[in-house]
């Protein structure tokens, strides 16, 4: 028995084939099953996703709404006033010479009648003198003119009786008749002279009386422009500064300018707080006592003179305030969000919902704006539904799901 070759034990090219191909055919399956395992739920996720769109496509546009809300009857309104004296005056003087004394200075606070300085006048003084030792003399020349006034008129009566017994001519009765018109002439110049005297004497004690600068009423001085040894003229305002400045603090005067939204409500005697905005936890009862009664045609507004007591003087005149009134309505508008209206090239619109949720675009008359809403006054009810942010792809008759605004 003869012993194998290797060359007899390894296989033949025609029987390797089948083992190939069978491997090959394996690797194919895997191929195909791997392919198929990827592919399917691909399919079928992009089937799903497509028929979640066709379905939200399908649906009525989600959109945020609001409802129409009737203002209340009474609008409460925060304006910017200034604050003023209830009375101020700039004190002058009245007589010439030089100020002697001063009595007060800025921020002291003075009564009516409170002598603020002195001023001397040795010329009104001497003039004053002069004037009485004038009417002294007057006086006595009218005494001695009515002395002469007696004796020329029982001079007319002498020469008139001894006219009449022809004991004289009549020149002599007729110049007696003359001189006694002359005396009572002079009788009458005379006690003119002494009314004169005394008018002249009157008016130099006023003169004299203006050396003492008093306060008019009570207040508190802001201003003194003066000092002891300066030289004062009387009446030259236009040339002389003031001696004082005097204010009225206990009650102050509010002026607030009021739009015209709100000027047919303004009445006098209508109440108001006033506060400042550096502490506005203290508030100050004012009450409305005149108005101009018409308006500023360059700002449209309405003044307001508001009275407020000051008893602790917290409110300095010159002071920036806040005034807030309170409003009766003439017109109740209706408030909806600003980004419900739609501004175009026409007039503002905005999105209405019928019953059925369907979208009307309604042209309205705006109010007054308030930033986050604005008022209505023209073309939208109270309890109306209205479309927030409705966006150029919203057509009129469009049919929606609304939603609340995310707030």
């Amino acid at each position: 028995m003869s012993a194998t070759t290797a060359e007899d034990s390894a296989p033949t090219p025609r029987a390797r084939w089948p083992r190939v191909l069978a491997l090959g055919a394996l690797v194919v399956l895997l191929l195909v099953g791997g392919l198929a395992a990827g592919t399917v739920p691909r399919v079928n996720r992009d089937r799903a996703v497509r028929e979640q769109a066709a379905a939200i496509a399908a649906e009525p546009p989600r959109v945020a709404v609001a409802t129409a809300t009737r203002v209340a009857a009474d609008a409460m309104r925060v304006l910017p006033g200034t604050c003023l004296p209830l009375t101020e005056t700039a004190i002058y003087p009245r007589t010439t010479g030089y100020v002697k004394r001063r009595a007060v200075d800025i921020g002291d606070r003075v009564e009516a009648g409170q002598v603020l300085a002195e001023i001397a006048t040795p010329e009104v003084d001497a003039q004053l003198e002069q004037a009485r030792a004038a009417l002294t003399q007057d006086a006595a020349n009218v005494v001695r003119a009515q002395a002469q006034e007696v004796y020329a008129r029982a001079q007319v009566k002498r020469e008139q009786r001894a006219y009449e017994s022809g004991a004289e001519s009549r020149d002599l009765y007729d110049s007696a008749v003359a001189n006694f018109a002359v005396t009572t002439a002079t009788v009458r110049a005379t006690e003119a002279t002494l009314k004169v005297d005394e008018a002249n004497i009157r008016r130099l004690e006023a003169v004299q009386s203006f050396q003492k600068v008093t306060a008019p009423f009570d207040g508190v001085i802001t201003a003194r422009n003066v000092d002891p040894g300066a030289l004062v003229q009387a009446d030259t305002p236009a040339t002389v500064r003031e001696l004082f400045h005097l204010m009225r603090t206990d009650v102050v005067r509010v002026w607030v300018y009021v739009p015209q939204t709100f000027a047919t409500a303004l009445k006098p005697g209508q109440k108001a707080t006033v506060y400042r905005r550096e502490d506005p936890a203290r508030m100050f009862a004012g009450t409305v006592v005149r108005t101009a009664d018409a308006l500023d045609p360059s700002t449209r507004t309405l003044l307001a003179e508001i009275h407020v007591r000051n008893p602790d003087n917290v409110l300095r005149p010159g002071m920036y305030l806040q005034v807030k009134f309170t409003f009766d309505r003439e017109v109740f508008p209706v408030t909806i969000p600003a980004a419900a209206v739609v501004i175009r090239t026409e007039a503002p619109t905005v999105g209405v919902l019928d019953p059925s949720n369907t979208v009307h675009y309604r042209k309205v008359q705006l109010g007054r704006d308030h930033g986050a809403e604005v008022e209505v006054t023209v073309g939208l009810s109270p309890g109306e539904v209205v479309v927030v942010r409705p966006g150029d792809e919203l057509p009129d008759g469009a049919l929606v799901e609304p939603v609340a605004p995310a707030k």
